[in-house]
């Protein structure tokens, strides 16, 4: 069974393996500072957890939360963990665990011809088959085109530009400057 593990206080031994993986992982202009986002933990707006099965280190998700929403900031399962099933257990898991908050993912937008188009297309079916709905929301941030997915499809760009402020403050989100780049009707998809 897939368990969350806060790294600051439930499972400080695993605050090395996700910082490990959270270098590895993701690209240079999409991280953030690791000791910023404890800061924002501390604070209560961010949850940096290790994913477990059996005690064992299986990755990483970072949320951005609040009382009402999350938002995946970052996921990724152990390298030598991948393609054993953990990926699609664990958003499941995440699913329940945050079923009461609105749960938002950030993928990269679909593009064919991105170098990566083809993890692109993957990653979006992946989510799409263990759950996750099309929004119909693209978004330009952290210099980045994404497509905003969520539990029910359902969220506007105003509601997810006001989760940002919330957790990053109007200062900050100002300089990200997200913006909205395509809006597609996703209501014949998700009935």
């Amino acid at each position: 069974m897939i368990q969350f593990w806060d790294i600051g206080a439930e499972k400080p031994e695993f605050k090395d393996e996700v910082i490990d993986l959270y270098e590895k992982a993701f690209p240079d202009v999409e991280k953030k500072s690791f000791d910023w986002m404890m800061k924002l933990s501390q604070e209560g707006k961010m949850e940096i957890k290790a994913i477990a099965e059996d005690n064992e280190f299986v990755g990483l998700i970072i949320l951005m939360v609040t009382d009402t929403t999350a938002l995946v900031d970052y996921f990724a399962i152990a390298e030598e963990k991948r393609c054993g099933g953990y990926g699609g257990k664990t958003i499941r898991a995440i699913a329940q665990y945050y079923g009461k908050k609105k749960l938002i993912l950030e993928i990269e937008k679909e593009d064919p011809d991105a170098s990566n188009a083809i993890d692109r297309k993957r990653r979006k079916m992946f989510y799409l088959k263990n759950g996750l709905k099309e929004t119909g929301l693209f978004v330009n941030i952290y210099y980045t085109d994404f497509e905003l997915l969520t539990l029910d499809g359902k969220l506007t760009f105003e509601e997810y530009v006001s989760f940002l402020k919330t957790i990053l403050g109007e200062e900050a989100v100002a300089k990200l400057n997200p913006t909205l780049i395509a809006q597609k009707n996703t209501d014949m998809v998700n009935a």
